[in-house]
């Protein structure tokens, strides 16, 4: 589904703050789902996109209202925009599909959805098949002589990156084509962006995020109220206006037309 499955560093779905599902490239740094959660906690509002950038790495927000889903990724900045658009674009649909299946996500627990995304993460990194999970359980060594780290969720999916450099190498030339379609898909969306400086570590402080989120606020209400001013500045000259016409009217009237500036 994206052209360089190693630019992504990690996406997930939340809902409030508590993550449903999550995916980390197994090359990231150790820590960066406690920086994606510490991002989730400040998820910026009254926006449905917002992304920033900070020390070559994008965070990118798709925000729904409506239902109080987060769809979260971390990317290098050399992923094209519309490439992570569709990554999130992706991952709403899927939660939209499993609301709509019956699932209940009224008060949801930790990672409750993380078996049920895990084909759908595959399918994003490496276009591989949704069956293919299935198939993993279907085909190989017996249950009980399996490691059991890969049948853990982290396990599973480092298991899984081999395999999906193999899927992506096959299905390079589809990816292509579907390239220029996905860009349509998205290239109507609007994003704010806004670049802040890094802290120096490599991630993203709360602080760092809150700033960012303060600065967009203030100009938007710096906006608001210039709009409102100029409102108001064309009430006050339009009643003068009318004032000055009804006085005029009047003085015409008493003195029978300009007879009073003729005598």
């Amino acid at each position: 589904m994206i052209s360089n499955p190693s630019l992504l560093s990690y996406t997930c779905i939340a809902k409030g703050t508590v993550v449903l599902a999550e995916f980390a490239s197994s090359k990231e740094e150790p820590g960066i789902e406690e920086v994606a959660l510490r991002c989730i906690e400040n998820t910026p509002p009254h926006h449905s996109i917002f992304s920033h950038t900070v020390r070559k790495k994008t965070y990118t927000f798709s925000i729904d209202d409506e239902s109080s889903f987060v769809y979260f990724a971390i990317v290098d900045e050399a992923m094209e925009k519309h490439e992570s658009l569709v990554v999130l674009n992706r991952l709403r649909s899927a939660v939209e599909d499993l609301v709509r299946g019956g699932e209940t996500l009224t008060d949801p627990s930790p990672r409750c959805l993380q078996s049920k995304m895990d084909p759908v993460f595959a399918e994003i990194v490496g276009g591989v098949d949704l069956e293919l999970l299935d198939m993993m359980d279907l085909v190989g060594s017996p249950r009980e002589s399996r490691n059991p780290s890969i049948d853990s969720s982290k396990g599973r999916r480092a298991s899984l990156m081999p395999l999906l450099g193999k899927q992506l190498k096959a299905l390079k030339k589809k990816n292509k084509r579907s390239h220029t379609e996905d860009e349509g898909d998205v290239g109507t969306m609007k994003e704010k962006k806004v670049d802040l400086c890094g802290n120096g570590n490599g991630g993203v402080s709360r602080k760092e995020l809150r700033n960012g989120l303060l600065t967009t606020d203030h100009h938007h209400h710096r906006q608001k109220a210039k709009q409102t001013w100029k409102k108001h500045v064309w009430v006050v000259l339009l009643f003068d206006f009318c004032i000055c016409a009804v006085l005029f009217g009047i003085w015409l009237w008493v003195c029978q037309g300009f007879q009073c500036v003729n005598g």
